[in-house]
């Protein structure tokens, strides 16, 4: 090993193993020689030097943290980002945790510096090569989508971003990667005969669930966290506490949907409408997805149908039995009626009776779209130590059997932020 004139005090080189000169640096600290490194050049080891000389005359070097380079390990920075979600919604920490476990197992026990160009790369065809769901009967196995690596990799992206700003890195590597191109959306919605086929593959218990999703138009996390407290049998309605769109909203049921629910008695054993194993936990939406979601579509023979494609056939079936865009956007809580232009030219109605034509879609009995009852007036109700005032109504904390929760009913919907879907 080579040691470099008084000018270069601290610095060392030496080859490596493919013959090029690398760079160490050697520090004496609380009475032991501490060697740092490698370094690409004598540059990048002065300057480590320099800022080590620095934080020891300022009290503040710790060598652990300079090991291996500088380089943190790979988990503890993403055990690190996690540490700041707890404040996002339920459903997006669950997301975060997800992809978070699924980046420390690849990179388990390696170091920022190995995460490069090369390596993502390499990490993107180990999910492509993925297996969702395994075929059956010499069916091919269901492997992960292009979309979805890239959500992947924009994760990654996200909190490899916050450690350059730490200055803990120089770059972003996947910033460095072309994400796979995605097709633009389409607006997918069931058939008759697609419904049925499914609802029969997901059995009695699961097919209610599909078909309460196709009645409301309720997202799959606005569905999964109903707790009984905000369910009004008697009125009709729903409350949703804390939606995408920000805020307090209200979904309408029609009497197949009060139905669905009332046939349901997890209100005997949980808050939630639709709990987990665990009776105090909501369903986990991940485990559901692919333990009975992606099994029933393959078997029904329509992959490309998602849980949202619910959301969208509740809305079509809205255009196709004659309801206009402000009926459409206000049942799928939309603040404006651009997202439902997608669906058809429509006709005035209200949205009781809105909701009850989806539940006689197919069935050939267009009285069931009866569109000429009375607007249903705010009124104002309170029940338990807390109220809030939405639209001249007083939500309050609801209890009891479903029968008895008492919500505001506000004709129309609370208007949030723009939706997107």
């Amino acid at each position: 090993m080579a040691r470099a004139g008084r000018k270069d005090r601290g610095l060392l080189s030496k080859p490596d193993s493919t013959g090029k000169v690398v760079w160490y640096v050697r520090l004496y600290h609380e009475g032991r020689e501490r060697r740092f490194g490698s370094f690409p050049n004598k540059t990048k080891a002065r300057e480590f030097y320099e800022k080590a000389k620095l934080e020891q005359k300022e009290g503040r070097f710790f060598p652990e943290r300079y090991q291996h380079g500088g380089y943190e390990l790979v988990d503890a920075v993403i055990d690190r980002y996690l540490l700041t979600i707890t404040t996002k919604k339920p459903m997006s920490q669950v997301e975060d945790r997800y992809f978070g476990e699924w980046w420390k197992r690849y990179f388990h026990g390696r170091r920022l510096n190995v995460v490069t160009v090369q390596a993502l790369e390499e990490a993107r065809q180990t999910l492509l090569k993925t297996v969702i769901v395994e075929g059956k009967n010499g069916a091919p196995d269901k492997l992960m989508t292009p979309q979805r690596v890239n959500r992947y990799m924009a994760w990654l992206r996200h909190v490899l971003n916050g450690v350059v700003r730490d200055g803990k890195l120089p770059n972003n590597p996947v910033l460095k990667l072309k994400m796979y191109k995605e097709p633009k959306g389409k607006t997918r919605f069931l058939s008759m005969e697609d419904e049925r086929i499914l609802l029969e593959k997901l059995g009695p218990i699961y097919g209610p669930w599909a078909r309460l999703a196709i009645l409301t138009g309720l997202r799959q996390a606005e569905q999964f966290r109903l707790q009984w407290k905000d369910v009004d049998l008697e009125r009709g309605i729903l409350t949703l506490p804390s939606t995408k769109a920000g805020g307090v909203q209200y979904a309408h049921l029609n009497e197949e949907a009060k139905a669905i629910l009332r046939n349901l008695d997890s209100w005997q054993r949980s808050k939630w409408v639709f709990p987990s194993e665990n009776p105090a936990t909501p369903l986990d939406a991940r485990n559901f997805y692919t333990r009975v979601w992606m099994p029933a579509v393959a078997k029904a023979g329509i992959e490309w149908a998602t849980w949202h494609d619910l959301r969208h056939t509740f809305a079509s079936r809205l255009a196709m039995t004659g309801h206009n865009e402000g009926t459409i956007a206000a049942l799928l809580r939309h603040s404006t009626t651009v997202l439902v232009k997608r669906y058809a030219h429509l006709s005035p109605s209200h949205l009781k009776a809105a909701v009850e034509g989806v539940a006689g879609f197919g069935k050939g009995a267009g009285e069931n779209a009866e569109r000429k009852a009375p607007a249903v007036q705010p009124e104002a109700v309170s029940s338990g130590t807390v109220t809030e005032t939405v639209t001249g109504s007083s939500v309050g904390e609801r209890s009891g059997k479903p029968e008895s929760a008492e919500v505001g009913v506000v004709e129309g919907e609370k208007v949030g932020a723009p939706d997107t879907n």
